[in-house]
């Protein structure tokens, strides 16, 4: 909505105020149906969606995280200088593990908090053991039990890690303009050169094994092994336009006046080695969360051009009862397909899923073509095939 309002200031804005050169007589009126066009479709209806666990986990309410053990850890540096590759591979300290531990550690944690479906118990009985193999060991011991903890999470990772620093050659033709003198006419020529486009990259590949086991009975109620991909680069050759070239070209002068700069002292830098980390284990992290526990996440909707233009800001703003009451007198005299819609929209963020049905449906029937009141339906099919799951695992927290 901010977005729109911007367009249309920027349509208003005088030349001078804010928008330098701007003048709003020289704009077609095409321009201006589309930034009509554009407000139109810019309204959003947010609303909380919850999700069932994957697996039933009801009888577990106290769950402590313990420790993740970091496996192979394989980092390796490629460095070009002169057409000279050269590799070494870096090796981490205890200390560098286990801070990449703790970090994989405390998005876990964030995760299950930001889902307040378990209770977390921070207990250092399980933090402090050493892998996997001896949390199995301890709790496999006959009659083990431990006061206000149902299950343990804990968890492996593997990590593959490459820096390059290198130089990409190219040959391009680059034109010149050669302007007149007093001895020949200008000309245009076009010469054959040798471009060099020095670039910095990483990739990383993070293989995260997560597990739930229940203390008592012992078991193994969930787990779940995931990889996750990254890839980042700064510099190399840009799109093929002259300017860019040129600008490489310029670089590459500024850099050779000096041949002992090290590209790396370079002010772009790569995303650090441990964040690049944290944000993978948290996709990984994210996936299993969703497995175990009931998880929420925020959606955004659009909102149908219906008659009703003060409902459109109420669902915008949040204010769905009141829209909800603006709205069913407004279709009861004139039942308008957007406004139809709305109502459903409505309805389905209140979380009244068969009166949302009901009017995404009289939309639908009054305009089959239109996609937006399709997918309405097809929103609470499945939030209603899902309600009955979610619905039991809410009641076993309460």
């Amino acid at each position: 909505m901010n977005f729109c309002f911007r367009l249309i200031r920027l349509h208003e804005s005088k030349p001078g105020e804010g928008n330098p050169g701007f003048q709003i007589h020289s704009l077609h009126w095409i321009q201006l149906l589309l930034v009509v066009l554009l407000f139109g479709a810019c309204a959003k209806a947010g609303m909380t969606v919850r999700s069932p666990a994957e697996i039933d986990t009801r009888t577990i309410r106290n769950v402590a995280v313990g420790k993740f053990e970091v496996g192979l850890i394989h980092e390796k540096v490629r460095i070009e200088r002169n057409g000279n590759w050269g590799n070494r591979t870096i090796l981490l300290s205890e200390e560098q593990k286990e801070a990449i531990s703790r970090a994989v550690r405390a998005r876990v944690i964030n995760l299950l908090g930001s889902a307040p479906y378990f209770q977390l118990n921070f207990s250092d009985e399980f933090a402090e053991l050493e892998n996997d193999g001896a949390l199995q060991k301890l709790v496999s011991v006959q009659g083990y039990t431990t006061e206000n903890i149902d299950a343990v999470i804990n968890g492996k990772l593997w990590i593959d890690l490459e820096r390059t620093d290198g130089v990409a050659l190219t040959r391009e033709d680059l034109e010149y303009f050669r302007p007149p003198n007093r001895y020949n006419q200008g000309m245009n020529l076009t010469v054959q050169q040798m471009v060099w486009w020095p670039y910095k990259s990483t990739r990383g590949t993070l293989g995260l094994e997560i597990k739930l086991t229940r203390l008592a009975p012992t078991e193994v109620v969930a787990v779940s092994f995931d990889t996750r991909t990254y890839a980042h680069r700064l510099g190399g050759q840009p799109a093929d336009t002259i300017g860019q070239i040129t600008e490489g070209l310029t670089r590459l002068r500024d850099s050779s006046s000096d041949k002992n700069k090290d590209l790396t002292n370079s002010d772009q830098v790569l995303i650090p080695f441990d964040q690049m980390i944290a944000e993978l284990s948290r996709s990984v992290a994210a996936s299993f969360v969703k497995k175990v526990a009931v998880t929420e996440k925020t959606v955004f909707f659009p909102v149908a051009n219906g008659n009703l233009e003060s409902a459109r800001i109420l669902i915008e703003e949040g204010a769905y009862e009141l829209a909800i009451e603006r709205l069913q007198q407004a279709t009861a005299s004139n039942p308008d397909p957007g406004d139809l819609y709305n109502l459903g929209l409505c309805f389905e963020a209140v979380g009244d899923y068969g009166l949302a049905m009901n009017s995404y449906r009289a939309a639908w029937n009054a305009d089959p073509e239109n996609l937006l009141f399709a997918q309405g339906i097809g929103r609470i099919e499945r939030l209603r095939r899902k309600s009955p799951q979610l619905r039991r695992q809410l009641d076993s927290r309460r």
